[in-house]
């Protein structure tokens, strides 16, 4: 067991990244020996005990999967009871997708992503979820501190955060800037210098690949599941802001000939959300064109209706709307989200009235603003609310004499300049950051589309050159070698 242990842990991080790929790679060719697997596997107690998930992640992970092996028998869909949350193979795992090192994981994709599925896998089957909420997490940063590559690991991190209901730690993911795709291995961007898996690297594209394991075949609809079910997420923390720009995502996917059904959902969503953040329909985005909205409001009709008696300030209209499409809210899922429609009317239309009166009693509140069948003491709480809460500048001044009624009295105080200094100051700051991503995501994007400034200084000399009868410069300095053969060999 000695000898095995030496091997196992003869990987160290203290050379060049030369000699730190050699050694890894000489570590995977050892490990993956047919008969060093059931060596590994009988002595796996005492291996798990001696090795350290961050200093020797290949072997640790190597090692669990051997044992999980082993107890599965010849089911490999089985899934051992050792591995049930609270049972030792499950502290084990949980540790090590915590603490491995995110350079050494580089190198075991597939093996990684197999156990985190375990993982998941071990948590449902006890029906608590929750469980493996914090560990998958904390594997997917740790992987990739800016979560900037969209994997099949997120969309099951998204969906466990909504079966467990702990949308707070989903936003820790969310709030990264996802915005590509595991690159098609020999098409990603690159430069002729590309460092080793080990190196440091600008973008997590250049591990994170679909050969490299650390996430199944994406299809259209993964992305879209992503995105819907984190604007899920957000409107569950009624953060609306963060759920419109995720639905935004989502109904503005490039379509064919038709919409998808997840779009449609979405789009669903889309409307009624805007209703709640901004008390109106917004423009929709740019990019949505205009055949492609005609086919949403043909298949959404009743959210519609339901948004133009809002928008039209028709209190009757919206609950009859609201009641009589009960049964496609329940079936949509929705019904939630039309009873806060209908709550925030009232709401919506007395931060109207601060637009038009300076001040109004609660007899003219309730005629412009509410339901006039409502009784006015419970309409005068419901101000009072608002006006504690702080979702408008107003006062209530109540009479002595109790037969008169409450005013409420707007007003505008004015921000001091320094408030208003220091609130544009961090939306330049927000915004900066928001464009460097862009630019550094464009810059990738131009390399691989060969879109850059050195591609067309090169097709121009190429086009140059081809004029001229004679060889080119380069052709001359190679010798007469073919220059893409040349220049390919290099790069191999």
């Amino acid at each position: 067991m000695a000898e095995f242990l030496s091997q196992l842990t003869s990987v160290s991080s203290g050379s060049s990244d030369e000699d730190y790929d050699r050694r890894i790679r000489d570590l995977i060719t050892y490990l993956q020996q047919p008969s060093r697997a059931s060596e590994l596997s009988v002595a796996s107690e005492y291996l798990l005990d001696n090795l350290d998930p961050y200093l020797h992640t290949l072997s640790y992970l190597s090692v669990l999967l051997l044992k999980i092996q082993s107890l599965q028998g010849s089911n490999r869909s089985r899934l051992p009871e050792q591995i049930y949350p609270g049972r030792e193979l499950w502290l084990k795992a949980i540790r090590f997708l915590r603490s491995f090192d995110p350079f050494q994981i580089r190198y075991a994709g597939h093996e990684w992503r197999r156990l985190v599925q375990l993982v998941v896998h071990a948590a449902q089957a006890v029906s608590k979820p929750l469980l493996a909420v914090l560990a998958v997490r904390d594997a997917i940063l740790r992987l990739d501190p800016l979560s900037e590559v969209l994997t099949s690991v997120h969309t099951t991190f998204i969906k466990l955060t909504l079966m467990s209901r702990s949308y707070n730690l989903a936003v820790p993911v969310l709030e990264r800037q996802v915005c590509h795709f595991p690159t098609v291995t020999g098409q990603a961007y690159q430069n002729y210098h590309q460092p080793l898996l080990c190196g440091e690297h600008d973008s997590s594209t250049a591990f994170i690949t679909n050969a490299s394991g650390f996430s199944k075949q994406l299809t259209y609809r993964d992305h879209l599941q992503f995105f819907l079910y984190g604007a899920m997420i957000y409107m569950a923390l009624k953060r609306w802001d963060r759920a419109l720009h995720y639905l935004s995502i989502v109904i503005s996917c490039p379509v064919t000939n038709a919409v998808s059904k997840i779009m449609v959902e979405g789009y669903k969503k889309w409307l009624l959300v805007n209703l709640l953040r901004n008390g109106k329909l917004t423009a929709h985005p740019d990019v949505v064109s205009s055949h492609v909205i005609r086919a949403y409001q043909s298949l959404v009709k009743p959210y519609t209706s339901l948004a133009d008696a809002f928008v039209k300030g028709d209190y009757q209209r919206l609950n009859a709307e609201a009641e009589a499409a009960q049964s496609i809210w329940r079936v949509d899922n929705n019904t939630g989200l039309v009873h806060q429609v209908i709550k925030a009317f009232n709401k919506c239309m007395t931060l109207k009235l601060g637009r038009t009166f300076s001040a109004l009693t609660m007899a003219d509140v309730t005629q412009q603003a509410s339901d006039c069948s409502s009784p006015l003491r419970e309409v005068e709480s419901f101000v009072a609310s608002l006006v504690m809460s702080g979702a408008f500048n107003a006062v209530l001044l109540q009479s002595h004499n109790p037969d008169n009624t409450t005013m409420l009295r707007f007003s505008n105080p004015i921000k001091s300049l320094y408030s208003r200094e220091l609130c544009a100051r961090g939306k330049i700051v927000k915004e900066g950051r928001q464009l460097a991503c862009i630019a550094q995501n464009i810059y990738q994007s131009n390399h691989g589309l060969e879109l850059s400034d050195e591609h067309f200084l090169f097709s121009q000399k190429s086009l140059r050159w081809s004029d001229n009868s004679g060889k080119s410069p380069l052709d001359e300095a190679a010798g007469g070698v073919d220059i893409e053969e040349d220049i390919m060999g290099d790069i191999h």
